[in-house]
């Protein structure tokens, strides 16, 4: 390592390189330039946040009114919830499920729930209020949990974290559009970086729990689970199982065990890969009249990764990270959006310039192919990084 590569320690910190070479043999220079490296970080992090509240407070406003779908996919969860609390088919068609014109398809399209069962006691407590306060309320709520995962991780990162990387997170399109909508993604980014950062500290069981509940919340990330057994992490990965399996299960004990029928009926009636949006691999090449080939491609796709994983044993970062990416590519449906969960590996180290251009086609509204075109190259990025290091130590 050469002195320009190496890192200068100061007050417990490690110094970004603007400070490095500023050191000199006192190092009060040094230390005055990360406490401003520093100050700047958190400016930055509170303007964004700042915006990202106008834009929350702004969209919840919007919520109100009697148009038809204005709850838009909000409307689809409030509905579910009332169905689940009144005995009816949380997955059916409701007053309030959203029901859209898309240029990319004929007809109208009705977008039912789609959640897996694991979400239906969270859409139910929702369903006690109205639905405009509701939707306010959940709208509100994801400003804040996107905010608070935004700070736990520019806290965690204070020493090396990027003024772009900050901005990234909070104001890319993807967080605009799940506030825009009404969606629950900022849960998930809220439970990805939450695992993230405990499983960096060795916090074996809340780590365990937060992978778990991401899991059987959004079961593409069960891959995180499995790729971390086969890394070494098991401990965390059988709290994660544990988890993800008893808060599957309780569904069935709240509503019956017909109601996985009824979800896997309705997903597989539901073509959502029509929409641009969706950047899985199955769902693009469907688009282009090829199914077989792209579901064919992702079961490949996960057999390879899960090979590769047993065979190199990469460091958590580069195997959380092709977890997290391989999870979407490699999954039935896939929105764009779920690239914000890579947020915990990939504000773990700066980026350079190659990086930070291809995630900044998430700052941008774009068709949905570039979205797909990202999310490769995250693959890529974190594959190579893993072919390269040395395998991690047996657990």
């Amino acid at each position: 390592m050469t002195e320009k590569d190496a890192a200068v320690e100061t007050e417990g910190a490690i110094l970004p390189r603007t400070a490095e070479r500023k050191a000199t043999d006192g190092g009060q220079p040094a230390v005055s330039a990360v406490r401003r490296t520093r100050e700047s970080i958190w400016l930055v992090f509170g303007a964004a946040s700042a915006v990202l509240l106008v834009i929350a407070l702004l969209k919840a406003a919007a919520f109100g009114g009697n148009a038809p779908g204005h709850l838009r996919v909000f409307g689809s969860f409030w509905a579910s919830g009332w169905a689940a609390a009144h005995g009816q088919n949380p997955f059916g068609v409701y007053p309030l499920t959203w029901a859209f014109h898309d240029p990319h398809h004929a007809g109208l399209i009705v977008d039912r729930n789609l959640n897996p069962p694991s979400m239906l006691p969270f859409f139910q407590a929702l369903a006690w209020l109205s639905p405009d306060t509701a939707a306010r309320v959940w709208t509100m709520a994801s400003a804040l949990l996107w905010i608070g995962s935004g700070g736990l991780l520019v806290w965690a990162y204070r020493d090396r974290i990027q003024h772009r990387q900050i901005i990234w997170f909070l104001l890319a399109q993807a967080v605009f559009n799940t506030l825009w909508l009404g969606q629950n993604y900022a849960l998930f980014v809220a439970l990805a970086v939450g695992a993230w950062l405990l499983l960096e500290r060795d916090r074996t069981l809340p780590a365990g729990i937060c992978l778990g509940l991401l899991a059987a919340t959004k079961p593409n990330y069960g891959l995180w689970i499995l790729l971390l057994f086969f890394c070494g992490r098991r401990k965390a990965a059988m709290v994660a199982a544990a988890t993800a399996a008893v808060f599957c299960l309780l569904p069935v004990a709240l509503y019956g065990p017909g109601i996985y029928l009824e979800w896997m009926r309705t997903v597989a009636a539901d073509p959502h890969w029509f929409l641009p949006n969706d950047i899985s691999v199955a769902g693009v090449l469907s688009r282009f009249g090829h199914h077989l080939l792209g579901v064919a491609l992702a079961a490949l796709l996960l057999a390879g990764t899960c090979a590769f994983v047993v065979w190199k044993r990469p460091s958590l970062r580069n195997t959380s990270g092709i977890a997290l990416s391989v999870g979407i590519l490699a999954s039935p449906l896939a929105w764009y959006h779920y690239a914000m969960l890579l947020a915990g590996p990939l504000l773990s180290e700066r980026w350079g310039i190659l990086l930070s251009l291809a995630l900044l086609v998430f700052m941008l509204h774009v068709p949905g192919l570039a979205y797909f075109g990202v999310v490769c190259f995250v693959a890529a990025y974190f594959f190579r990084r893993a072919a390269v290091e040395r395998p991690a130590p047996a657990a």
